[in-house]
């Protein structure tokens, strides 16, 4: 959507974009005819858009979006009859930006799409800006999220490593005590078998004591 050059000196009509708008810029212009789209006449409306003229906004914006887009590029008269009826609706922003200056409160992206509906002098220099700033905030965004991210890996990472000092310290508890029980069965055993070698010397000792008492 980049406007063709047109119109005359001292108005916005001859300023040029030389680029398209931003995903976001062209969002809310959307979204603009779409609203103004419903208060226009039939017989007012651009021959191919007229199948929608009954859409509700938000299903006009979503199926006839880039024809509208492209009506509002190419189509002068259609661009000033939706820009009265914005004019009418949003009447302290479109005031505003015909006197040159730009609402601090307003969202940047919607004073770009109201200034690419309306032309007011100097509305390139508004897109423009508004597009920059669109970048920067989703810069800004990303970079927060990345932020985020990383400081939810490192928690992450602090309690996977807090899980392994926990475990391994229970492993080693287990290791010790699993020693000290084996050590507790050697000393049984080596007890037993030395139990078991003094039977077995006894059992070779009792027939010889046992005929040594049937000899007195």
């Amino acid at each position: 959507m980049v406007e063709s050059a047109g119109g005359g000196p001292g108005d916005g009509t001859a300023e040029v974009l030389d680029r398209p708008l931003s995903d976001g810029v062209r969002r809310r212009v959307v979204a603009i005819v779409s609203e103004c789209f419903g208060k226009l006449t039939v017989a007012e409306l651009p021959a191919q858009l007229r199948q929608y003229a009954r859409f509700a906004p938000n299903r006009r914006a979503k199926f006839a979006g880039n024809a509208m887009a492209a009506a509002l590029e190419t189509d002068t008269l259609f661009r000033q009859r939706i820009g009265e009826k914005f004019r009418a609706a949003q009447p302290e922003l479109a005031g505003a930006l015909e006197a040159g200056s730009v609402p601090a409160a307003v969202d940047p992206l919607d004073v770009a799409a109201a200034a690419y509906v309306l032309r007011p002098a100097g509305w390139v220099k508004l897109v423009t800006a508004a597009g920059e700033e669109a970048q920067r905030a989703d810069a800004e965004r990303a970079d927060e999220e990345s932020r985020a991210e990383l400081e939810r890996l490192r928690a992450e990472l602090d309690r996977a490593r807090e899980h392994t000092r926990t475990e391994t310290e229970r492993l080693r508890g287990e290791l010790e005590s699993a020693k000290r029980d084996l050590e507790s069965l050697n000393r049984k055993l080596r007890s037993a078998q030395i139990d078991v070698r003094r039977g077995a010397a006894a059992l070779r000792q009792a027939p010889g004591a046992m005929g040594a008492v049937r000899s007195v």
